[in-house]
């Protein structure tokens, strides 16, 4: 059982100073069958990730990722559907545990990418998909998309042909008006007709990392699609679930992956 701190009752929002990402990657995304719902919810991630991809209909040139995060299961599904990926993130210590694994013969989340390839039927090791995605991607960037060019002038790449983001825009956002306004500065990195597959919460103010409580903005089902709809999107599917098992984990309520394409 993991350890908790009763006293964690503070809620912060400085990710740069006091967000611990090997305790993140290993507590969240260690197994598919991590304590109680939060595997539930990995699950519903990585099978419906894999479902959009598996279909054929998503493929392109370019994928950027958006607040990868410590971790690389967002692009696990991705990387055979799509030439160059690059990888960012808000923070610097997610940035370089991410160059770290990139930049060597290391592997990460092994049993999630196990849990890929069985879905796959696929006859890859973990270290030969590892070795294809790190094959595929070009950069490590810095992100901010709480500003109108989020990607700044670090990246010559002005749009891209799918994004996908997991757990970002939510964790960014203080008020729904914010996170319209988010979206709407991340939009114009994706081409017209691109692709757009998000993943993230529910009803959820705060998660756990480590003994800290982070910020996270309550959303509903209905203020996700109204969200893209209102930044020229097209959804085509928004699948979600519901839950109340987030636990000393989070207080989250539900959990969505939505898969939109661009006007």
């Amino acid at each position: 059982m993991l350890a908790y701190s009763s006293n964690m009752s503070e809620i912060i929002t400085d990710y740069a100073d006091h967000f611990d990402c090997e305790w993140y990657r290993d507590t969240y995304y260690g197994s598919v069958c991590v304590e109680g719902a939060l595997g539930k919810v990995v699950k519903f991630d990585l099978d419906n990730y894999h479902a959009i991809f598996q279909s054929g209909k998503v493929k392109g040139k370019r994928l950027l990722d958006i607040g990868t995060g410590p971790c690389v299961h967002t692009i696990m599904s991705a990387c055979r559907h799509v030439d160059d990926i690059y990888l960012s993130d808000y923070t610097a210590q997610n940035r370089k545990a991410l160059t770290d694994w990139w930049k060597s013969d290391k592997t990460m989340l092994e049993n999630i990418t196990e849990y890929i390839l069985r879905m796959e039927n696929s006859g890859e090791t973990v270290a030969e998909r590892q070795k294809t995605m790190k094959g595929k991607v070009r950069a490590v960037l810095p992100i901010d998309v709480t500003q109108t060019k989020p990607l700044g002038t670090g990246c010559d790449v002005t749009e891209f042909d799918i994004i996908t983001s997991s757990l970002c825009l939510e964790a960014a956002s203080r008020t729904l008006e914010l996170y319209r306004r988010h979206a709407g500065n991340v939009t114009p990195l994706l081409k017209k007709g691109g692709h757009f597959i998000l993943n993230g919460t529910l009803g959820e103010s705060w998660y756990r990392v480590g003994d800290k409580k982070f910020a996270s903005l309550n959303l509903t089902k209905e203020d996700i699609e109204s969200t893209y709809v209102s930044c020229g999107f097209d959804v085509i599917s928004l699948k979600h679930g519901a839950s109340s098992e987030g636990g000393n984990f989070s207080d989250y309520h539900g959990y969505f992956v939505m898969h939109a394409i661009k006007k």
